[in-house]
Protein backbone atom coordinates (compact mmCIF):
# COMPACT_ATOMS: atom_id res chain seq x y z
CA UNK A 1 0.00 0.00 0.00
CA UNK A 2 1.02 3.68 -1.18
CA UNK A 3 -0.54 4.91 2.49
CA UNK A 4 -0.85 3.51 6.00
CA UNK A 5 -2.54 4.90 8.61
CA UNK A 6 -1.86 3.61 11.95
CA UNK A 7 -4.15 4.22 14.39
CA UNK A 8 -4.26 4.83 18.28
CA UNK A 9 -0.86 4.11 19.26
CA UNK A 10 0.87 6.16 22.36
CA UNK A 11 3.54 7.72 20.15
CA UNK A 12 7.30 8.26 21.72
CA UNK A 13 8.80 10.52 18.33
CA UNK A 14 12.25 10.91 20.43
CA UNK A 15 12.60 13.94 18.68
CA UNK A 16 14.57 17.04 19.60
CA UNK A 17 12.04 18.14 22.14
CA UNK A 18 11.03 14.56 23.10
CA UNK A 19 7.31 14.88 22.37
CA UNK A 20 5.28 12.27 23.63
CA UNK A 21 1.40 11.87 22.49
CA UNK A 22 -0.45 9.75 25.16
CA UNK A 23 -2.65 8.74 21.69
CA UNK A 24 -1.81 9.48 17.92
CA UNK A 25 -2.51 8.62 14.10
CA UNK A 26 0.75 8.69 12.00
CA UNK A 27 -0.01 8.76 8.34
CA UNK A 28 2.09 6.87 6.00
CA UNK A 29 2.63 7.92 2.27
CA UNK A 30 5.36 6.93 -0.16
CA UNK A 31 7.27 5.23 2.86
CA UNK A 32 7.70 8.66 4.58
CA UNK A 33 5.62 10.09 7.42
CA UNK A 34 3.30 12.29 6.52
CA UNK A 35 1.23 13.21 9.17
CA UNK A 36 1.52 12.66 13.05
CA UNK A 37 -1.56 13.97 15.00
CA UNK A 38 -4.05 12.82 17.80
CA UNK A 39 -6.63 11.90 14.55
CA UNK A 40 -6.28 11.52 11.34
CA UNK A 41 -9.14 10.76 8.92
CA UNK A 42 -8.17 8.02 7.05
CA UNK A 43 -7.63 8.68 2.88
CA UNK A 44 -9.99 6.47 0.94
CA UNK A 45 -6.89 4.47 -0.72
CA UNK A 46 -4.85 3.73 2.73
CA UNK A 47 -4.81 0.47 4.62
CA UNK A 48 -5.74 0.96 8.95
CA UNK A 49 -3.97 -0.47 11.30
CA UNK A 50 -5.02 -0.52 14.76
CA UNK A 51 -2.18 0.07 17.42
CA UNK A 52 -4.13 1.40 19.89
CA UNK A 53 -3.04 -0.01 23.46
CA UNK A 54 0.82 0.41 21.94
CA UNK A 55 3.66 2.14 22.70
CA UNK A 56 4.96 3.20 19.05
CA UNK A 57 8.31 4.59 18.84
CA UNK A 58 11.42 4.93 15.97
CA UNK A 59 12.89 1.63 14.99
CA UNK A 60 16.14 0.74 16.97
CA UNK A 61 19.24 1.27 15.29
CA UNK A 62 22.24 -1.61 16.22
CA UNK A 63 25.70 0.56 14.93
CA UNK A 64 27.57 -2.78 15.38
CA UNK A 65 27.15 -6.25 14.80
CA UNK A 66 28.70 -9.19 13.27
CA UNK A 67 26.07 -10.82 12.10
CA UNK A 68 27.95 -14.38 11.07
CA UNK A 69 28.43 -15.20 14.10
CA UNK A 70 24.73 -16.28 14.42
CA UNK A 71 25.87 -20.05 13.74
CA UNK A 72 27.68 -19.60 16.86
CA UNK A 73 24.89 -18.59 18.78
CA UNK A 74 25.99 -18.90 22.67
CA UNK A 75 29.79 -20.06 22.00
CA UNK A 76 31.35 -17.48 23.67
CA UNK A 77 29.19 -16.91 26.75
CA UNK A 78 32.18 -17.41 29.29
CA UNK A 79 34.95 -16.19 27.06
CA UNK A 80 37.65 -13.45 27.42
CA UNK A 81 38.77 -11.47 24.72
CA UNK A 82 41.56 -13.92 24.48
CA UNK A 83 39.08 -16.69 24.16
CA UNK A 84 37.26 -14.90 21.69
CA UNK A 85 40.54 -14.19 19.27
CA UNK A 86 41.59 -17.71 19.30
CA UNK A 87 38.13 -19.62 19.32
CA UNK A 88 36.37 -17.00 16.40
CA UNK A 89 38.85 -15.30 14.62
CA UNK A 90 41.12 -18.46 14.80
CA UNK A 91 38.99 -21.31 15.11
CA UNK A 92 35.49 -20.98 13.42
CA UNK A 93 36.06 -18.17 11.23
CA UNK A 94 38.50 -20.45 8.73
CA UNK A 95 35.24 -23.83 9.19
CA UNK A 96 32.61 -21.28 7.31
CA UNK A 97 31.11 -22.16 4.23
CA UNK A 98 29.89 -19.52 2.06
CA UNK A 99 26.22 -21.11 2.53
CA UNK A 100 27.08 -20.97 6.65
CA UNK A 101 27.54 -17.18 5.87
CA UNK A 102 24.47 -16.32 3.89
CA UNK A 103 22.18 -18.41 6.36
CA UNK A 104 23.83 -16.67 9.82
CA UNK A 105 23.65 -13.47 8.37
CA UNK A 106 19.91 -13.81 7.13
CA UNK A 107 18.85 -15.18 10.61
CA UNK A 108 20.81 -12.56 12.66
CA UNK A 109 18.87 -9.84 10.09
CA UNK A 110 15.66 -11.44 10.91
CA UNK A 111 16.60 -12.13 15.01
CA UNK A 112 17.42 -7.87 14.74
CA UNK A 113 14.40 -7.31 12.96
CA UNK A 114 12.05 -9.26 14.63
CA UNK A 115 12.98 -7.30 17.70
CA UNK A 116 12.13 -4.27 16.60
CA UNK A 117 15.64 -3.00 15.11
CA UNK A 118 14.89 -1.46 11.44
CA UNK A 119 18.37 -0.51 10.59
CA UNK A 120 22.15 -2.14 11.42
CA UNK A 121 25.33 -1.86 10.64
CA UNK A 122 26.75 -5.06 9.85
CA UNK A 123 30.74 -5.39 10.16
CA UNK A 124 31.35 -8.93 8.03
CA UNK A 125 34.97 -9.81 8.70
CA UNK A 126 34.07 -12.84 7.46
CA UNK A 127 34.55 -12.69 3.51
CA UNK A 128 36.96 -15.53 3.23
CA UNK A 129 36.17 -15.89 -0.52
CA UNK A 130 34.64 -14.28 -3.30
CA UNK A 131 31.82 -16.42 -2.62
CA UNK A 132 31.94 -15.45 0.79
CA UNK A 133 30.87 -12.20 -0.14
CA UNK A 134 28.29 -13.03 -2.48
CA UNK A 135 26.48 -14.80 0.19
CA UNK A 136 26.67 -12.20 2.67
CA UNK A 137 25.28 -9.79 -0.04
CA UNK A 138 22.91 -12.11 -0.68
CA UNK A 139 21.10 -12.47 2.92
CA UNK A 140 21.60 -8.54 3.24
CA UNK A 141 18.93 -8.37 0.07
CA UNK A 142 16.47 -10.93 1.39
CA UNK A 143 16.27 -9.75 5.11
CA UNK A 144 14.29 -6.48 4.78
CA UNK A 145 15.61 -4.03 6.87
CA UNK A 146 18.15 -1.33 6.56
CA UNK A 147 21.18 -2.44 6.44
CA UNK A 148 25.05 -1.35 5.73
CA UNK A 149 27.11 -4.51 4.92
CA UNK A 150 30.65 -3.35 5.75
CA UNK A 151 33.13 -5.44 3.73
CA UNK A 152 35.54 -6.78 6.29
CA UNK A 153 39.57 -6.74 5.04
CA UNK A 154 40.67 -9.13 7.89
CA UNK A 155 42.38 -12.13 6.64
CA UNK A 156 41.44 -15.34 7.86
CA UNK A 157 43.96 -17.81 8.65
CA UNK A 158 43.54 -20.32 6.23
CA UNK A 159 45.48 -23.61 5.36
CA UNK A 160 44.48 -22.63 1.76
CA UNK A 161 43.39 -18.84 1.80
CA UNK A 162 41.27 -17.81 -1.52
CA UNK A 163 43.50 -14.21 -1.52
CA UNK A 164 47.15 -14.40 -2.16
CA UNK A 165 47.72 -11.01 -0.68
CA UNK A 166 46.18 -7.96 0.70
CA UNK A 167 45.74 -6.51 -2.47
CA UNK A 168 44.11 -9.33 -3.78
CA UNK A 169 41.26 -8.63 -1.16
CA UNK A 170 41.27 -5.23 -2.09
CA UNK A 171 40.40 -6.09 -5.72
CA UNK A 172 37.78 -8.65 -4.32
CA UNK A 173 36.11 -5.77 -2.68
CA UNK A 174 36.74 -3.51 -5.88
CA UNK A 175 34.91 -6.56 -7.51
CA UNK A 176 31.66 -6.30 -4.84
CA UNK A 177 31.48 -2.07 -5.32
CA UNK A 178 31.08 -2.35 -9.53
CA UNK A 179 28.58 -5.71 -8.73
CA UNK A 180 26.71 -4.16 -5.90
CA UNK A 181 23.08 -3.98 -6.37
CA UNK A 182 21.21 -1.92 -3.33
CA UNK A 183 18.12 -1.88 -2.83
CA UNK A 184 17.03 1.49 -2.66
CA UNK A 185 16.62 2.96 0.86
CA UNK A 186 17.71 -0.53 2.46
CA UNK A 187 21.03 -1.79 1.73
CA UNK A 188 24.00 -0.03 1.20
CA UNK A 189 27.98 -1.16 1.16
CA UNK A 190 30.47 0.37 3.51
CA UNK A 191 34.37 -0.89 4.50
CA UNK A 192 35.69 -2.66 7.96
CA UNK A 193 39.10 -1.89 8.70
CA UNK A 194 41.56 -4.04 9.69
CA UNK A 195 42.60 -4.23 13.23
CA UNK A 196 45.74 -1.64 13.34
CA UNK A 197 48.13 -3.92 15.09
CA UNK A 198 47.42 -6.80 12.38
CA UNK A 199 48.40 -5.01 9.31
CA UNK A 200 50.80 -2.02 8.27
CA UNK A 201 49.90 1.14 8.40
CA UNK A 202 50.48 1.74 4.29
CA UNK A 203 47.97 -1.12 4.63
CA UNK A 204 45.50 0.87 7.23
CA UNK A 205 45.68 3.63 4.60
CA UNK A 206 44.99 1.13 1.68
CA UNK A 207 41.96 0.10 3.22
CA UNK A 208 40.96 4.13 4.26
CA UNK A 209 41.91 5.01 0.53
CA UNK A 210 39.96 2.38 -0.86
CA UNK A 211 37.13 3.31 1.07
CA UNK A 212 37.22 7.00 0.24
CA UNK A 213 37.95 6.49 -3.63
CA UNK A 214 34.55 4.98 -3.69
CA UNK A 215 32.59 7.04 -1.18
CA UNK A 216 31.96 4.28 1.49
CA UNK A 217 31.75 4.30 5.35
CA UNK A 218 34.12 2.78 7.06
CA UNK A 219 34.05 1.34 10.57
CA UNK A 220 36.81 0.18 12.71
CA UNK A 221 37.70 -1.59 16.16
CA UNK A 222 39.34 1.04 17.90
CA UNK A 223 40.99 1.07 21.84
CA UNK A 224 41.02 -2.39 22.63
CA UNK A 225 43.94 -3.35 25.02
CA UNK A 226 45.13 -5.04 21.71
CA UNK A 227 45.17 -1.49 19.80
CA UNK A 228 44.71 1.58 22.65
CA UNK A 229 46.21 4.03 20.06
CA UNK A 230 44.64 3.16 17.25
CA UNK A 231 43.01 6.31 17.03
CA UNK A 232 46.11 8.40 17.61
CA UNK A 233 47.35 6.59 14.73
CA UNK A 234 45.01 7.18 12.17
CA UNK A 235 45.02 10.95 13.69
CA UNK A 236 48.86 10.99 13.31
CA UNK A 237 48.47 9.79 9.69
CA UNK A 238 46.19 12.24 8.75
CA UNK A 239 43.46 9.67 8.05
CA UNK A 240 40.66 10.49 10.64
CA UNK A 241 36.94 11.80 9.81
CA UNK A 242 33.27 12.58 9.18
CA UNK A 243 32.61 8.54 7.16
CA UNK A 244 34.23 6.72 10.78
CA UNK A 245 31.96 5.20 13.00
CA UNK A 246 34.42 3.70 15.79
CA UNK A 247 33.80 0.80 17.75
CA UNK A 248 34.27 0.23 21.63
CA UNK A 249 37.23 3.08 22.41
CA UNK A 250 37.40 1.61 25.52
CA UNK A 251 41.17 2.39 26.08
CA UNK A 252 41.30 5.46 23.93
CA UNK A 253 42.51 8.90 26.18
CA UNK A 254 40.32 11.47 26.40
CA UNK A 255 42.35 13.36 23.83
CA UNK A 256 41.46 10.50 21.41
CA UNK A 257 38.11 11.04 22.06
CA UNK A 258 38.56 14.90 21.30
CA UNK A 259 40.07 13.49 17.80
CA UNK A 260 37.27 11.74 16.47
CA UNK A 261 34.87 14.60 17.67
CA UNK A 262 36.67 17.13 15.95
CA UNK A 263 36.98 14.88 12.59
CA UNK A 264 33.24 14.78 12.73
CA UNK A 265 33.77 10.94 13.45
CA UNK A 266 31.41 8.93 15.80
CA UNK A 267 31.35 6.14 18.38
CA UNK A 268 29.52 2.51 18.81
CA UNK A 269 29.54 1.25 22.42
CA UNK A 270 28.63 -2.23 22.90
CA UNK A 271 28.62 -2.97 26.68
CA UNK A 272 28.02 -6.27 27.09
CA UNK A 273 31.01 -7.46 25.59
CA UNK A 274 32.99 -4.96 26.79
CA UNK A 275 32.16 -5.73 30.51
CA UNK A 276 32.30 -9.35 29.66
CA UNK A 277 36.09 -9.57 27.50
CA UNK A 278 37.64 -7.10 29.85
CA UNK A 279 37.90 -4.33 27.67
CA UNK A 280 36.72 -1.43 30.16
CA UNK A 281 33.87 0.37 30.94
CA UNK A 282 31.92 1.37 27.88
CA UNK A 283 32.87 5.20 26.91
CA UNK A 284 29.60 6.42 27.15
CA UNK A 285 29.66 8.78 30.11
CA UNK A 286 33.03 10.69 28.52
CA UNK A 287 31.61 10.54 25.45
CA UNK A 288 28.71 12.94 26.83
CA UNK A 289 31.04 15.06 28.65
CA UNK A 290 32.82 15.57 25.33
CA UNK A 291 29.34 16.59 23.72
CA UNK A 292 29.15 13.76 21.63
CA UNK A 293 26.28 10.90 21.57
CA UNK A 294 27.41 7.53 22.24
CA UNK A 295 25.38 4.74 20.28
CA UNK A 296 24.80 1.93 20.79
CA UNK A 297 25.40 -2.12 19.25
CA UNK A 298 24.52 -5.37 20.12
CA UNK A 299 28.26 -6.90 18.92
CA UNK A 300 27.84 -10.86 18.94
CA UNK A 301 24.94 -13.40 19.32
CA UNK A 302 27.66 -16.03 19.59
CA UNK A 303 27.80 -14.38 23.46
CA UNK A 304 24.02 -13.09 24.25
CA UNK A 305 20.99 -11.69 23.01
CA UNK A 306 20.65 -10.01 19.63
CA UNK A 307 18.11 -7.45 21.10
CA UNK A 308 18.49 -3.57 21.59
CA UNK A 309 16.40 -4.01 24.90
CA UNK A 310 19.17 -5.57 27.12
CA UNK A 311 22.67 -2.71 25.46
CA UNK A 312 20.05 -0.28 26.30
CA UNK A 313 19.41 -1.59 29.91
CA UNK A 314 23.48 -2.45 30.55
CA UNK A 315 24.80 0.62 28.89
CA UNK A 316 22.32 3.32 30.88
CA UNK A 317 22.93 1.30 34.78
CA UNK A 318 26.42 0.95 34.23
CA UNK A 319 27.23 4.49 33.21
CA UNK A 320 24.65 5.51 36.27
CA UNK A 321 26.95 3.21 38.73
CA UNK A 322 29.81 4.84 37.12
CA UNK A 323 28.38 8.47 38.09
CA UNK A 324 27.30 7.27 41.31
CA UNK A 325 31.20 5.82 42.19
CA UNK A 326 32.49 8.63 43.40
CA UNK A 327 29.52 9.60 45.87
CA UNK A 328 29.60 6.29 47.83
CA UNK A 329 33.51 6.21 47.71
CA UNK A 330 33.11 9.64 49.77
CA UNK A 331 30.20 7.67 52.04
CA UNK A 332 27.31 9.86 50.45
CA UNK A 333 24.45 9.10 48.97
CA UNK A 334 24.27 10.74 44.97
CA UNK A 335 21.81 13.42 45.40
CA UNK A 336 20.29 12.75 41.84
CA UNK A 337 20.67 9.54 39.24
CA UNK A 338 21.52 10.24 35.57
CA UNK A 339 21.49 9.61 32.60
CA UNK A 340 17.87 9.61 32.56
CA UNK A 341 15.95 7.23 30.50
CA UNK A 342 15.16 9.96 27.68
CA UNK A 343 18.63 9.89 27.65
CA UNK A 344 18.76 5.95 27.11
CA UNK A 345 16.35 5.73 24.53
CA UNK A 346 18.29 8.47 22.45
CA UNK A 347 21.80 6.00 22.44
CA UNK A 348 19.41 3.20 20.43
CA UNK A 349 17.90 6.05 18.13
CA UNK A 350 18.54 9.28 17.11
CA UNK A 351 21.96 8.41 18.12
CA UNK A 352 22.68 5.52 16.31
CA UNK A 353 21.03 7.74 12.87
CA UNK A 354 23.88 10.33 13.56
CA UNK A 355 26.36 7.77 14.18
CA UNK A 356 25.89 6.67 10.67
CA UNK A 357 25.50 10.17 9.52
CA UNK A 358 21.69 9.27 8.48
CA UNK A 359 20.01 11.66 11.24
CA UNK A 360 17.98 13.76 8.75
CA UNK A 361 16.16 10.41 7.21
CA UNK A 362 15.77 8.24 10.28
CA UNK A 363 16.27 7.95 14.28
CA UNK A 364 12.84 9.49 15.41
CA UNK A 365 9.31 9.77 14.08
CA UNK A 366 9.04 13.25 12.43
CA UNK A 367 7.54 14.41 9.46
CA UNK A 368 9.17 13.39 5.93
CA UNK A 369 11.23 11.05 7.89
CA UNK A 370 11.46 7.43 6.68
CA UNK A 371 8.57 5.75 8.42
CA UNK A 372 11.19 3.35 10.43
CA UNK A 373 8.17 2.12 13.14
CA UNK A 374 8.32 -0.23 15.78
CA UNK A 375 4.95 -0.57 18.13
CA UNK A 376 5.32 -2.80 21.43
CA UNK A 377 2.34 -4.73 23.28
CA UNK A 378 1.67 -3.89 26.87
CA UNK A 379 -0.64 -7.09 27.35
CA UNK A 380 2.22 -8.72 29.51
CA UNK A 381 2.60 -9.23 33.62
CA UNK A 382 5.33 -6.90 33.38
CA UNK A 383 3.39 -4.08 32.06
CA UNK A 384 0.85 -4.36 35.23
CA UNK A 385 0.34 -1.82 35.71
CA UNK A 386 1.48 0.09 32.73
CA UNK A 387 4.89 2.29 33.15
CA UNK A 388 5.07 5.63 31.67
CA UNK A 389 6.10 5.09 27.87
CA UNK A 390 9.46 5.50 27.65
CA UNK A 391 10.70 4.14 31.06
CA UNK A 392 8.67 1.37 29.97
CA UNK A 393 10.30 1.08 26.57
CA UNK A 394 13.67 1.30 28.81
CA UNK A 395 13.74 -0.14 31.94
CA UNK A 396 10.98 -2.40 31.37
CA UNK A 397 9.95 -4.17 27.95
CA UNK A 398 11.17 -7.36 26.21
CA UNK A 399 11.86 -8.12 22.43
CA UNK A 400 9.12 -10.75 22.60
CA UNK A 401 6.58 -7.37 23.18
CA UNK A 402 7.36 -6.01 19.73
CA UNK A 403 4.84 -6.77 17.53
CA UNK A 404 4.96 -4.71 14.68
CA UNK A 405 7.66 -3.35 12.44
CA UNK A 406 7.56 -1.40 9.78
CA UNK A 407 10.67 -0.01 7.50
CA UNK A 408 10.60 2.24 4.93
CA UNK A 409 6.62 2.21 4.95
CA UNK A 410 6.53 -1.41 4.34
CA UNK A 411 5.19 -3.95 7.01
CA UNK A 412 8.13 -6.32 8.23
CA UNK A 413 6.21 -7.90 10.97
CA UNK A 414 2.58 -7.54 12.36
CA UNK A 415 0.43 -9.30 15.54
CA UNK A 416 3.52 -10.38 16.13
CA UNK A 417 4.86 -12.34 13.68
CA UNK A 418 7.74 -11.85 10.78
CA UNK A 419 6.51 -11.36 7.10
CA UNK A 420 7.28 -12.73 4.08
CA UNK A 421 9.75 -15.58 5.22
CA UNK A 422 9.84 -19.00 5.64
CA UNK A 423 10.72 -20.03 9.05
CA UNK A 424 10.59 -23.93 8.80
CA UNK A 425 13.32 -23.62 5.79
CA UNK A 426 15.33 -20.66 8.18
CA UNK A 427 15.50 -23.57 11.05
CA UNK A 428 16.31 -26.57 8.88
CA UNK A 429 19.07 -24.54 7.03
CA UNK A 430 20.41 -23.10 10.30
CA UNK A 431 20.55 -26.42 12.11
CA UNK A 432 22.82 -27.93 9.43
CA UNK A 433 24.77 -24.70 9.33
CA UNK A 434 25.60 -25.23 13.82
CA UNK A 435 26.25 -29.42 13.10
CA UNK A 436 28.74 -27.98 11.03
CA UNK A 437 30.55 -25.57 12.46
CA UNK A 438 29.96 -27.77 15.95
CA UNK A 439 32.28 -30.26 14.57
CA UNK A 440 35.18 -27.45 13.30
CA UNK A 441 38.31 -28.53 15.18
CA UNK A 442 39.86 -25.29 17.19
CA UNK A 443 43.32 -24.09 16.01
CA UNK A 444 46.84 -25.38 17.34
CA UNK A 445 49.59 -22.81 18.12
CA UNK A 446 51.23 -23.76 14.67
CA UNK A 447 47.92 -23.01 12.39
CA UNK A 448 48.47 -19.54 11.52
CA UNK A 449 49.34 -19.89 7.47
CA UNK A 450 49.07 -16.51 6.73
CA UNK A 451 50.28 -13.33 7.54
CA UNK A 452 47.31 -12.04 9.86
CA UNK A 453 47.25 -15.52 11.64
CA UNK A 454 50.82 -14.94 12.82
CA UNK A 455 49.95 -11.03 13.56
CA UNK A 456 47.16 -12.48 15.42
CA UNK A 457 48.90 -15.16 17.28
CA UNK A 458 51.59 -11.78 18.47
CA UNK A 459 49.05 -10.05 19.39
CA UNK A 460 47.47 -12.66 21.92
CA UNK A 461 51.59 -13.38 22.82
CA UNK A 462 51.58 -9.76 23.94
CA UNK A 463 48.69 -9.14 25.59
CA UNK A 464 49.28 -12.25 28.01
CA UNK A 465 53.27 -11.10 28.37
CA UNK A 466 51.54 -7.96 29.63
Amino acid sequence: MSRVLLKGGQVVTVDARDTLHPAADILVEQGRIAAIAPTIAAPADAEVIDLSGHIVLPGFIDTHRHSWQTGIRGVAADWSLLDYVRGIRMGYARAYRPEDVYISILVGLLEALDSGITTLCDFCHIMNSPAHADAALAAVREAGLRTRLHYGFYDVPLPQPAFADHAARLADAERIVRTFGAIPGLSELGVALTEAKLVSPAETAAEIGFARRHGLPITAHMGTLSTPDAVARLGADGLLGPDILHVHCNFSSDEELKMIRDSGGAVSCTPETELQMAMGFPVIGRLMALGMAPSLGIDIVSDYSGDMFSQMRIGLQVERALRNEPSLRAGKMPASISPGVREGLRFATVNGAAAMNRGVEIGSLEVAKQADIVALRQDGLHFLPPAPAVPAIVLQARASDVAFVMVGGAVRKRDSRLLGHDMARLRAAMLATQTHLASAPLPGPAETATSTGRAYASAIEDIVAS
